[in-house]
């Protein structure tokens, strides 16, 4: 709540006075955009001493790869922030709108720390951003220079970061992921999910440690291992392989015995909302969700919009299992707005209780429970878990994929003999 006074109090007011402010016929790299065509070659813009050197490559990933390497070096990148500049609703039409209400849109940018040392001046700043034009790369040894400046010219309109975090990795980890995601031949469209903020979503989950951009899925998948009712927070890679390797980690490296699985929900009275956050179907849900749940709604308003859609609670699966050595634990498996999540501890109250190292709201329910088949183990949980790519399977209430059916295909898969219909009324245990 504190943060969104500080939104409308900071940020929105100001932009509205500034939005306003500004004449409609000035002049914009907007205005460029919307009248702008789509090329597969990537803009690179060097700076020096303030000034922009421009290069545009062919279309070919060779020729791609040999510019973005002599432009930005082999350098490590320590931190990674997304940011938002607000520009004018009439300026544009490539800008990802905020909500239908509301009269200005939002760009979304990469912005990259580059070091080749630990000293601190040794350092480079570099941009990634996509728009009705393409791919756009700005290097500079200021930060001010490709955060304030798009081409050579001053930004329009105020920016804020909305999110930052630390990487592992370097500069040739992203050409490498640049190049095989082919972004440059991935066209702008708001409709099908390509833009601003999806590409800077990919770029960020890619290089990020742990965070992920609020508001869009990200395929990553969050563990959360307790010890001692302390958790520690692990994210994986989107592959499956290292999802496998992360999981096992956090089961102490052992094939653990499945024998118990049972199904609990929260009602959303006392949990917190999965409302559907589908990058791909925002735009055209957006107008659905500002007429039903306005930003200052009350909270029965938020579930009654809710219960329309056929979601009344949170549901997550919780497994007994049973090490080599007789010990117990309990894992737990839930998929919300944002991720897949999944806990692993010695402590059942801390799988029941507990996400993400706080305390659930609400009581949890018990609703379904069952023996687990018995070959039920850890491992071949995993292997289920990637086969059907849980993790790649965006929230989305339209197309009802969300906690519900999740939780229902991982019951399923588990249980010895009973199936878990979720349209059914059933008795909480």
């Amino acid at each position: 709540n504190e943060y969104k006074s500080y939104l409308r109090n900071v940020i929105l007011f100001p932009m509205s006075e500034y939005l306003s402010s500004k004449s409609s016929s000035s002049s914009s790299r907007f205005e460029s955009i919307r009248s702008g065509t789509w090329s597969n070659g990537v803009r690179i813009f060097s700076y020096k001493a303030g000034t922009a050197t421009t290069i545009r490559t062919k279309e070919d990933k060779d020729d791609i790869k040999q510019h973005l390497e002599q432009a930005c070096g082999t350098h490590k990148i320590p931190r990674i922030s997304v940011y938002m500049t607000i520009v004018k609703d009439e300026d544009t039409t490539s800008c990802f709108p905020t909500n239908k209400k509301q009269k200005f849109r939002y760009h979304a940018f990469v912005i990259l720390e580059l070091s080749s040392s630990s000293q601190a001046n040794d350092k480079k700043y570099m941009s990634l951003e996509k728009d009705a034009t393409g791919i756009t790369v700005q290097v500079s040894l200021t930060e001010d220079d490709v955060l304030t400046k798009f081409g050579g010219k001053e930004r329009e309109g105020p920016h804020f970061e909305e999110i930052s975090d630390k990487s592992d990795k370097s500069t040739e980890d992203l050409i490498g992921f640049f190049l095989k995601e082919d972004f440059n031949k991935s066209r702008y469209e708001v409709a099908k999910g390509n833009h601003c903020k999806t590409f800077a979503n990919d770029v960020f989950n890619f290089l990020a440690n742990s965070a992920c951009v609020p508001g869009i899925w990200c395929s990553r998948v969050c563990i959360i291992s307790y010890k001692g009712g302390i958790p520690e927070t692990h994210w994986t890679g989107e592959n499956e392989d290292n999802i496998k390797d992360k999981f096992r980690i956090a089961c102490h490296s052992e094939n653990l015995k499945i024998t118990k699985v049972s199904l609990l929900r929260v009602p959303l009275e006392g949990s917190f909302l999965p409302i559907s956050s589908n990058s791909k179907e925002q735009s055209s849900n957006d107008n659905e969700k500002a007429d039903d749940e306005p930003m200052d709604s009350s909270k029965v308003a938020r579930v009654s919009f809710l219960q329309k859609q056929g979601v009344t609670y949170h549901a997550y699966v919780v497994m007994e299992c049973c090490t080599n050595s007789g010990e117990k634990k309990w894992i737990s498996l839930e998929k919300d707005k944002q991720t897949i999540s999944i806990q692993v501890s010695s402590s059942e109250r801390d799988i029941l209780l507990k996400f993400d190292g706080g305390f659930r709201k609400g009581t949890a329910k018990k609703v379904i429970s069952d023996k687990a088949r018995s070959d039920a183990t850890t491992e071949k949980l995993m292997k289920f878990f990637n086969d059907k790519h849980f993790n790649k399977n965006c929230y989305s209430l339209v197309k009802g994929d969300h906690c519900k059916k999740f939780t229902k295909d991982i019951f399923d898969f588990i249980s010895e003999e009973r199936t878990y219909d979720y349209n059914a009324r059933e008795t909480a245990a």
